[in-house]
């Protein structure tokens, strides 16, 4: 019976959305006595037969998609450290508004439904609801994301990840989705999340060598900002770039964090000798700048404060002197969890961000590269 209703249901879901029913099919979905309803670990999906049984055949698609979209949307390893009820709420909402905007599907009683937070990330809806305890009037009935640890290793976790970031790259690239959507090939709704977990980890010293190349085969990667302001070819070959270098040393950034962003820091002065290099720390204060030409001339870090962007920023703007067309570029090391300006700065902005720091598209300028530990070593 339980293979039939999985069976049935996969093909309802492809009636639905082909895109859906082409994730159904590589999920791995498994019946398990020791739950009362449905849950997965972030690898397999494990329902109770009985409970399944219970509901009605639009309920059951509805269900079984909603869990095949958390594991494809690697939700039980994008939470990490975060509060996993509050998690769980914010995944859910993202699911069911997909499931609502691109099937038929009834949810089951209780499902949570949030419409205000249409085309979020999970990211995004979680710190939405950390705000005045916002997640205190959801009731979440059925908690379906691994509650503990994770059972698996890290090799594991990357496997996982691999694997259905494979399988959801094929079919963004396919002609799966739907033609009316304003989101190409992906089903209403889902270009967030697939932002989320398709995002390129990008090595900074590429993004950089746009800003400090020296040579004339280098221009063609020039960010074209520049020629907007006004420089010349001429100008960027005899000319330094002036950088200013701001590591975020607020209570948020763990040590070892740090270290990392200290050296990614020493790792830009080893490669561009010729940068002209100020450096500053942040947390809700501003500390600098200091002048910096060797790894050798770094100064102790303060901070370990909150967390705001804004007096940085402000720093650079009160003390610009020079002349439009200075080749000039700012670079915040952060976990990008903190207040940001109001205005988008003169300068371009590049945010070196860890891996599970803020999403991409909450920031609100600049480009992000998200750095992995990795690159670090």
């Amino acid at each position: 019976m339980f293979n039939e209703i999985i069976s049935k249901t996969k093909l309802q879901v492809r009636r639905e959305c082909q895109f859906f029913g082409a994730l159904m099919l590589f999920a791995s979905i498994k019946e398990s006595k020791k739950i009362d309803t449905a849950c997965t670990d972030g690898k397999d999906i494990f329902f109770n037969q009985s409970f399944l049984e219970s509901l009605s055949s639009s309920e059951q698609n509805a269900l079984m998609l909603h869990e095949v979209l958390h594991i494809a949307l690697l939700h039980v390893q994008r939470r990490q450290s975060r509060d996993p009820m509050i998690w769980n709420i914010a995944a859910d909402i993202v699911v069911n508004d997909l499931i609502l905007r691109n099937t038929t599907f009834k949810l089951p009683k209780d499902a949570i439904i949030n419409y205000s937070y249409k085309d979020k990330s999970v990211e995004y809806i979680y710190e939405a609801l950390l705000k005045k305890n916002k997640y205190k009037k959801y009731s979440l009935h059925i908690s379906d994301l691994g509650q503990s640890a994770s059972e698996f290793s890290e090799e594991e976790e990357q496997e996982i990840a691999g694997y259905w970031k494979d399988k959801i790259q094929v079919l963004k690239n396919s002609d799966l989705g739907d033609e009316n959507s304003s989101q190409g090939n992906l089903p209403a709704g889902m270009s967030q999340e697939i932002e989320v977990i398709l995002e390129p980890e990008v090595d900074w010293r590429h993004a950089l060598w746009r800003y400090v190349g020296k040579t004339p085969a280098d221009f063609d990667d020039l960010d074209r900002r520049f020629l907007y302001r006004g420089l010349y070819l001429e100008g960027l070959l005899t000319e330094a770039l002036e950088v200013s270098v701001c590591i975020d040393t607020s209570g948020s950034i763990s040590v070892n964090l740090l270290d990392q962003f200290l050296g990614e820091l020493k790792g830009i002065l080893r490669s561009y000798p010729h940068v002209k290099c100020d450096l500053f720390f942040a947390d809700s204060e501003v500390d600098g700048p200091y002048e910096i030409h060797s790894i050798e001339e770094l100064p102790p870090v303060t901070g370990f404060g909150g967390t705001s962007f804004v007096p940085f920023f402000n720093y650079l703007k009160k003390n610009d002197n020079n002349l439009m067309g200075s080749n000039k570029v700012s670079i915040y090391f952060t976990d990008g969890y903190g207040d940001f300006p109001s205005q988008t700065p003169k300068d371009p902005t590049m945010w070196l961000v860890c891996k599970d720091g803020l999403e991409t598209n909450m920031f609100p300028f600049g480009e992000v590269i998200r750095i992995s530990t990795e690159s670090w070593r």
